[in-house]
């Protein structure tokens, strides 16, 4: 009986979480690819602080360098993740083609979100990571505080704006 009891059980929640990922397969997906990117650029700016604060002895470059390297990287890492997950909704899949018109929209929405994402993410990230090596903080552990700090700030954000403007409807 204990044993019927644990195959409902799990039957119910595995129908539960299928839901729940088919409602915001979208929403996950792209928060997927933030994080992963994120994380990509964060170890690259990690280690351009690390490394560029042995040659220049002004945080204010090297803050601003990080932040450079770092937006560079985690942008060409999201664009492929994205391309990734949703070249499925603009592609046909029968014959390959592009619909230009769904890509079009898809582009100047991200464009609008990233926008946003990314002034809230490099403003907060650059000042954060500025005051924490004028305080002392090793270049590593700024990087790593700051890029905490403002991913927190800007996935937040991202998430409120794709949600407002239905980028996946």
């Amino acid at each position: 009986m204990n044993k019927k009891i644990k195959i409902i059980n799990t039957r119910i929640i595995n129908k539960l979480l299928n839901n729940f990922y088919k409602k915001y397969r979208d929403t996950i997906l792209i928060n997927k690819n933030l994080l992963i990117a994120g994380i990509i650029g964060f170890l690259a700016s990690a280690v351009i602080a690390e490394l560029y604060s042995t040659y220049s002895p002004s945080t204010v470059l090297t803050s601003t360098i990080t932040v450079l390297v770092g937006f560079i990287i985690y942008k060409i890492s999201f664009i492929v993740l994205f391309h990734i997950d949703n070249k499925r909704k603009y592609t046909n899949r029968f014959s390959s083609q592009i619909n230009f018109n769904i890509l079009k929209q898809i582009i100047k929405k991200m464009i609008f979100a990233w926008s946003i994402f990314d002034i809230i993410n490099n403003v907060s990230r650059w000042i954060i990571l500025y005051e924490l090596l004028l305080i002392g903080f090793r270049p590593f552990e700024a990087a790593i505080l700051s890029s905490i700090a403002a991913s927190s700030l800007s996935y937040l954000s991202i998430n409120i704006i794709l949600r407002r403007t239905k980028i996946f409807s």
